[in-house]
């Protein structure tokens, strides 16, 4: 079969691609220039650029599966980086949406990227998370409260247009994907490091994670459901708190965890970023998988983590360098001294 991802070289759109090429399909990646693709994959797929992406294109693809989206962690939000933020998101799904309305006859399914900022931010009182978001929950559409679930919110109905058109739509609500190819989980690494991990803020701030193996997993269970659509949260059905998972990124490091950074110092540093993406977060829960019977290889964050950077260390891989809050905080520091 012949399958299409727009945002195929970041961390997601890799492990798509390595799985899906393992299962003999024809790829087609969809990026802003073409020797990158060609860089990161050589022959292995088809490249073309949004320039020129046209319906005949798609029209004998499968799916198409839109990860596009500016790191939203890669840097402080100026008003001109919120911008590119949404606009590297809405503006892609609105000119996938655009083409597939070409296509009046058998289109492809649409798997469009969201995450779970979507249902906008919980602020965690206790150590005992607050109620489970799950895609049932009431979103107020018109009026998000924080820049995330205007993002999510913004992301989702650029593709009303295509739903309208009878156009199955899945939307992929991702939560904290765990891997060491990228993301988050490289960067909560290092100050362990220097047994500096520990507690953010007050350490009640719920996260919801997941495996990229399950990542995947999930991605191909619902590509294998036709009637499949709307929202499906890509989450692990084990959320926790942030000082519980320090705890136990520090027990799978065999490193201490009896840091705390304080909430004054990241609000000061990083503002509006800090408080919607270190201090606050969303406890979710992935209801719709779970009753069409999707089991998660990875549910509990123990077995997860240990499941992740064994496998990194088994197979020789590295960290890739990623920018980050992080990253950002720890050359501040450094640059000090």
């Amino acid at each position: 079969m012949h399958r299409v991802i727009a945002g195929g070289t970041g961390l997601i759109g890799r492990r798509l691609v390595d799985q899906w090429l393992k299962q003999n399909h024809t790829i087609t990646i969809i990026g802003r220039s073409q020797q990158h693709i060609q860089n990161v994959f050589g022959s292995k797929v088809l490249a073309v650029t949004w320039d020129k992406l046209t319906s005949e294109a798609l029209k004998s693809t499968e799916v198409i599966v839109n990860l596009t989206g500016e790191n939203v962690g890669g840097a402080s939000w100026s008003q001109k980086r919120k911008h590119e933020i949404v606009n590297s998101r809405v503006g892609s799904t609105k000119k996938i949406v655009s083409i597939l309305s070409e296509i009046t006859e058998n289109p492809p399914r649409l798997f469009n990227a969201s995450a779970i900022g979507v249902y906008g931010l919980q602020t965690a009182e206790s150590a005992v998370l607050p109620p489970a978001f799950d895609e049932d929950a009431n979103i107020d559409w018109d009026h998000p409260k924080d820049f995330m679930s205007l993002v999510g919110r913004r992301w989702e109905k650029a593709a009303d247009p295509a739903i309208q058109q009878g156009i199955n739509v899945v939307f992929l609500r991702f939560g904290v994907v765990l891997s060491m190819a990228g993301g988050a989980l490289p960067e909560l690494i290092k100050p362990y490091k220097y047994y500096l991990g520990g507690t953010i803020g007050t350490g009640f701030q719920p996260i919801s994670w997941v495996v990229i193996d399950d990542v995947v997993r999930a991605i191909d269970f619902l590509l294998s459901k036709p009637d499949a659509s709307g929202p499906f949260n890509i989450v692990a059905p084990g959320a926790v708190s942030q000082a519980v998972f320090a705890r136990i990124l520090g027990s799978n490091l065999n490193s201490t965890s009896f840091m705390r950074t304080p909430a004054f110092l990241l609000k000061m540093i990083f503002g509006e970023m800090a408080e919607e993406l270190i201090l606050k977060g969303q406890n979710v829960y992935p209801k719709r998988l779970l009753e069409m019977g999707f089991k998660f290889a990875y549910p509990e964050l123990e077995s997860a983590l240990n499941h992740v950077l064994v496998r990194e260390a088994s197979s020789g891989g590295k960290m890739k360098p990623a920018a980050s809050w992080l990253s950002q905080l720890m050359d501040k520091f450094k640059k000090k001294r």
